[in-house]
């Protein structure tokens, strides 16, 4: 590899496990396998492979969830790494996901760290204010863990692609045992995901779309048409337009409220640490509210400072608060009654972080990547695009939405936002929508000629895969 491929590959990862420069979405599309596959492909010359790669991966990390910084594996660096093995190596996709999987297991410790070193920022502008420094909150929510995110991507990506290279030789000598355990690793996470949200009639329509696949070969470029129309008509389209009344005249202005979105969209997990979570992000988005507000003066450093305590929510869901706490904030500048401001952000912060990370996470991010996988799979590479671009399209939406009503609206803005999910058809059918793209997805992977070998092997690894998890969901029932 060359020296500008390994740079690639490095802003790749960075960009990927940030919040900065992407709007927040990067999470939900660069991080993600079949994306960041893809991107992988591209800095070493071979775009598709890495993507059916990546989209693999995504296959296997399918039901990644990550709440309260917590997370069984890193699916982006697991998808770099397979990419560059079906590349690099000539292994198959299947083969090359297996390989990466355990490089997965290097991106939580890298995460754990960086908790901890964003905890240093966090004491070490404790300690400018307290020493009456006036740190710049810009500073040490951006720059400074950015910068230590960049340096740390750069030396995980040089130790796993050097780690790469130094097994390449066993790699290829193993290509059967990685094949049964890539197998192993699709069907274990599609069984896993079935039971947990599928239900009977989730197994079955995943079953139906499996075996129908398997026979038909459908087009997936007119299911995605299908797929896509289902989703429009039952989607719930107050969440994202709801008309605003802007005509509330104050000290804010709507340019001052959209930087502040803004700024938080991308520093909302820049960071983040074991003692404050999101705390910073929420004082960092505070600041040009409160130069507006207070001007450069004492009063503002305070502000921005009062607000760096602990914080956490769905960073989506849950902008309404935001705009809430700034229409408080603008209210008391007179007054100076801050306790109740604080007392109303942290009681609304438990309420969207729950039921946020349950539609975006559980519902919206799997249902368009399992299109897009469905899509890859089929070799509709730059069709596979798009639900990633729908996806970015609604996170924002949903975000900005959230954020002008919040400060508008008030706090019951939230109140309805919530009300809306909790009776969303969208929420309510989706594990039957996902079940059937998924079915789809998998039997178009299984029909590639690098997969569909011995059928012996795919049954015996099938019931093994059935059996374990079915004793999974009676073990979790027998403690709940």
């Amino acid at each position: 590899m060359t020296i500008t491929e390994y740079f690639l590959l490095s802003l790749l990862y960075f960009w990927a496990s940030s919040t900065s420069l992407s709007l927040g979405v990067g999470y939900y599309t660069v991080y993600r396998p079949v994306l960041s596959g893809l991107l992988a492909g591209i800095a070493v010359g071979d775009p598709f492979t890495g993507m059916v790669s990546g989209g693999v991966v995504n296959i296997i990390y399918i039901d990644f969830v990550s709440t309260g910084g917590s997370f069984k594996g890193d699916q982006c660096l697991t998808a770099i790494i397979a990419a560059l093995i079906s590349v690099m190596l000539k292994l198959s996709p299947l083969e090359a996901a297996a390989a990466a999987y355990p490089f997965g297991f290097l991106g939580i410790l890298i995460w754990k760290y960086r908790l901890n070193i964003n905890s240093l920022f966090v004491k070490a502008y404790e300690s400018k204010h307290e020493n009456g420094k006036k740190p710049s909150i810009s500073l040490y929510d951006g720059v400074y863990p950015q910068l230590t995110l960049y340096v740390m991507s750069t030396a995980v990506i040089l130790s796993a692609v050097s780690s790469m290279f130094l097994l390449k030789s066993v790699l290829v000598s193993f290509r059967g045992a990685l094949f049964i355990a890539g197998l192993f690793l699709v069907y274990m996470s599609v069984c896993n995901v079935l039971v947990k949200i599928g239900g009977k009639r989730g197994i079955l329509l995943f079953a139906a779309s499996f075996m129908l696949t398997l026979e038909t070969d459908p087009d997936s470029n007119i299911l995605f048409g299908v797929f896509m129309m289902i989703t429009f008509v039952i989607a719930n389209k107050d969440l994202y337009f709801n008309r605003i009344d802007s005509s509330k005249d104050g000290i804010i202005g709507k340019k001052d409220l959209v930087y502040s979105w803004f700024i938080w969209m991308n520093y909302s997990h820049s960071c983040y640490s074991y003692d404050r979570l999101q705390g910073m992000a929420f004082a960092h988005s505070m600041k040009n509210i409160f130069r507006k507000l207070y001007g450069n003066t004492e009063a503002a450093h305070d502000a921005i400072h009062r607000h760096s305590e602990f914080f956490n929510t769905e960073p989506n869901m849950g902008t309404p608060i935001h705009g809430y706490i700034i229409s408080m904030e603008e209210q008391h500048v007179q007054d100076n009654d801050t306790a109740g401001i604080m007392f109303m952000k942290k009681g609304m912060m438990g309420i969207a972080a729950g039921l946020g990370d349950s539609y975006t996470q559980v519902v919206l991010t799997p249902l368009y990547l399992s299109m897009s996988i469905m899509l890859c799979m089929d070799g509709s590479f730059y069709i596979a695009l798009i639900p990633m671009l729908m996806l970015t399209f609604t996170i924002l939406t949903l975000s900005y939405n959230g954020f002008m009503k919040g400060y508008y609206d008030g706090k019951e803005s939230l109140i309805e936002r919530i009300d809306i999910v909790k009776k969303s058809r969208l929420k309510i059918y989706f594990p039957y929508i996902f079940a059937g793209i998924l079915g789809v997805s998998v039997g178009k992977l299984l029909m590639h000629d690098s997969v569909m070998k011995d059928l012996t092997i795919h049954a015996a690894v099938g019931i093994i895969s059935i059996v374990l998890a079915a004793l999974k969901k009676r073990r979790s029932l027998k403690f709940q």
